[in-house]
């Protein structure tokens, strides 16, 4: 009766114990690939690094595979907004068990950046990696000032920001401009729509202080300092998406700045779809020769049914 009580839990470890003799540990089943990083040039690095917006990164590697042939050896990259880039090399008929490479980059967004190097046999399965990756983290270029509100002007609310310094992402009231106007670089105004379906709508624009004829009757901004500050021509339609993984650091902005004309100190819109429109993109140069973009992400009301405008601003450090 005891026997017969055991056996089950006899045969349970028994089953067990052929399953371990059996499987491969996760652990160390892609142990046979290796990858290595060598020292060829100037602009090698062969383990973490931090480097500067528009610097030259070499990564020379090898692959070597121990048991299996590889072929086809992938380079892998990610970084922190999710996206991706994979690039696929065949090997040579001489490269099955060890192939080397190099991958060359101009570094042209903040943060971090990974790099793996990895195997794929001729089934295209994976042979491992070496449990290894590489990532470039590159120092912060540009600042990224968010949710700035500008409310339309009135006469009865100067108390609301309607001005802003795009160096500093600081807002300001009419009051507060005087002695800030050295670091203002544009203020709003608004007409209503020339639509006739929506003559209620608000269109905002934008002016630098400089501009010919003040569009605000009711400020006084004549003894200011007048900041020469320029913009480009709206781009309307432009996606957050856009915004986000397109103008990632201080070298991809000015270059896909200096592909517009940045010459407008205020934009003149007369429908509500236009001006400072939601999703609606600006490029703009500051007087020192600093170059950023404005997002416009909203047009709306607060709780008081005050009208304003929300933005982002991107600018060289």
């Amino acid at each position: 009766m005891r026997l017969k009580r055991y056996l089950p839990l006899f045969f349970t470890i028994l089953a067990f114990s052929a399953c371990k003799v059996e499987s491969e540990n996760i652990f160390n089943m892609f142990g046979d690939v290796e990858v290595t990083f060598q020292n060829n040039s100037e602009f090698a690095i062969t383990q973490d690094a931090v480097v500067n917006d528009g610097d030259s990164v070499h990564i020379f590697f090898t692959v070597t595979s121990a048991k299996e042939d590889m072929y086809s050896v992938v380079v892998d990259s990610t970084n922190g907004t999710g996206t991706w880039s994979t690039v696929t090399i065949d090997t040579e008929d001489n490269e099955r068990r060890s192939f080397s490479g190099v991958r060359k980059f101009k570094m042209q967004r903040d943060g971090k950046v990974t790099f793996r190097f990895y195997a794929r046999d001729f089934k295209d399965e994976y042979l491992g990696d070496g449990y290894t990756s590489i990532t470039v983290d590159v120092n912060p270029s540009y600042n990224h000032f968010v949710n700035r509100r500008l409310y339309a002007p009135n006469e009865d609310t100067p108390e609301l920001p309607s001005f802003l310094s795009l160096t500093t992402g600081q807002t300001y009231t009419y009051s507060e401009g005087s002695n800030a106007s050295a670091q203002i670089d544009f203020g709003i105004d608004t007409v209503f729509t020339a639509d006739d379906n929506n003559p209620t709508e608000l269109v905002y624009n934008l002016y630098s202080l400089n501009v010919d004829e003040y569009p605000v009757p009711f400020y006084d901004v004549s003894g200011w300092t007048k900041r020469e500050t320029l913009f480009s021509e709206p781009q309307y339609n432009y996606t957050n998406t856009n915004y986000t993984r397109i103008l990632v650091s201080a070298s991809k902005i000015q270059e896909e700045a200096e592909k517009v004309t940045i010459e407008r100190r205020q934009t003149d819109a007369i429908y509500h779809t236009q001006g400072l429109a939601p999703q609606t993109l600006f490029y703009f140069r500051t007087p020192e020769g600093k170059y950023g973009t404005l997002y416009v992400t909203q047009s709306t009301q607060d709780t008081d049914g005050r009208p304003y405008i929300n933005v982002h601003v991107k600018i060289q450090k």
